[in-house]
């Protein structure tokens, strides 16, 4: 798993969560400006949570199934 597979794979969690922030602070009454920033400061935490992680996990050889981020010959019993 090189570089390409972790960019595109924070880009996509960054993304989602980011969405699914804004909309639930918007359905909250916020303001769309501060609905954004807090969307965006959160998503960048989620995300490198997550990414720091799994880089620490796939460094031990473990594998995560829920992620399918491991090639089939490299299953974990």
């Amino acid at each position: 798993m090189g570089a390409k597979f972790w960019i595109l794979r924070a880009t996509k969690i960054f993304t989602l969560v980011a969405i699914l922030l804004f909309m639930v602070e918007i359905l909250k009454g916020h303001e769309p400006l501060s609905a954004l920033g807090f969307a965006l400061l959160w998503s960048f935490i989620a995300t490198a949570i997550f990414i720091a992680t799994r880089l620490y996990h796939s460094s031990k050889g473990r594998h995560c199934a829920f992620c399918n981020d491991t090639p089939d010959d490299k299953k974990a019993s």
